[in-house]
């Protein structure tokens, strides 16, 4: 059985992350300098947590983190 490109079985998340470019993000982080002092949360990391908070609807901190660390 061969690699399907239809986006069947993946959660919605993970295939609206297919659109978008990790090394764009990238390039505007070097840009601007964003990940200068980072040590593990790099600006890609941190869009993607935000984008996972707007969908969720969460309102807190803990929220997030149960559940990024559920999906993950």
């Amino acid at each position: 059985m061969g690699k399907d490109t239809n986006f069947i079985g993946q959660p919605i998340f993970s295939q609206l992350l297919k659109f978008i470019s990790k090394s764009k993000i990238d390039r505007i982080a070097l840009k601007n300098k964003a990940d200068r002092y980072t040590k593990k949360l790099t600006t890609y990391n941190h869009f993607i947590v935000m984008l996972y908070s707007v969908f969720e609807g969460v309102s807190s901190l803990r929220e997030i983190v149960i559940g990024v660390l559920a999906a993950g």
